[in-house]
């Protein structure tokens, strides 16, 4: 449980698409199946109960809404783990169980026990938020892989062609073989490229960012392992823990050890763990 949830699964993108269709989803069960005792809220026609019952969904999606934007703030000081996830999943369910308790008490005048009215509501919501939730993990997985196949597909057709730097205004400033490329460095504004000439290893500088760099060459084969740091596959000589940190150890002339942070730590251990050797 201490492991980190997947970057995908909390991107900014698909945090989106997962409230907006658990949002589509929650409307159409509640029209249909009407838990909570929403059917007998009042003698009303099914569009004036359709527009009440959006005014519910909102209203709990306001509880999402929270709970996802506390989780970004937290993204900006520590990862992440698969704990959390779950506890925070678990908490939405329980409040927004605890919001539509309140609202069958004061609306339909329930008189059982609150307790009792939370607990029926959980087994509701949890209906409500964990099928959406689970259909729409499963669409990042299949998303997630169809995007690794066809980025290992891009690599390979790739594998022994030239990689071009262009800087921040698009104009081309270098030009090497894929083969010689070592590794990237975030220095500031700049990003320090790595790589070899005449069994030495030298440097350029280029006025870039590596985030967009990682976007613009992820056909190659190329890692992003720190927020600092993009290594080539093919110069990784050795991974290593030590004293709970991980280093790659890169196989140029000086022998760089590159720092793997948490953040990208299970991308790095699994990527260099299904590579497929050249023969």
């Amino acid at each position: 449980m201490g492991k980190l949830i997947p970057s995908y699964y909390i991107s900014q993108k698909n945090t989106v698409i997962q409230v907006a269709f658990t949002t589509v989803f929650a409307y159409v069960f509640i029209n249909l199946y009407k838990p909570f005792g929403a059917g007998e809220w009042y003698d009303v026609t099914q569009w004036v109960f359709s527009l009440v019952s959006g005014i519910l969904v909102v209203s709990g999606m306001l509880v999402i809404l929270a709970s996802r934007l506390f989780m970004f703030w937290l993204k900006r000081f520590r990862p992440i783990s698969v704990r959390y996830y779950v506890l925070m999943i678990a908490g939405e369910i329980i409040l927004m169980a605890a919001l539509y308790s309140f609202l069958e008490r004061l609306i339909l005048k329930e008189m059982r026990p609150f307790v009792v009215l939370v607990y029926f509501a959980v087994q509701n919501t949890a209906l409500i938020l964990l099928i959406p939730y689970i259909i729409t993990i499963l669409f990042f997985e299949w998303q997630e892989k169809k995007m690794s196949v066809e980025k290992l597909i891009r690599q390979i057709r790739h594998r022994a062609y030239f990689i071009s730097f262009k800087d921040e205004k698009g104009a081309l400033r270098l030009t090497l073989k894929t083969s010689d490329l070592i590794y990237l460095e975030a220095s500031d504004n700049y990003v320090v490229i790595n790589y070899e000439s005449d069994k030495k290893t030298k440097k350029h500088l280029l006025r870039n960012t590596l985030k967009q760099l990682e976007t613009e060459l992820a056909e190659f084969p190329l890692l992003r392992c720190h927020r600092s740091y993009m290594v080539n596959i093919k110069h990784v000589k050795m991974m290593k823990r030590e004293k709970g940190n991980i280093h790659l150890l890169m196989d140029d002339m000086e022998e760089h050890a590159i720092p793997v942070s948490k953040t990208y730590t299970d991308k790095v251990t699994q990527t260099l763990g299904s590579i497929i050797p050249d023969f």
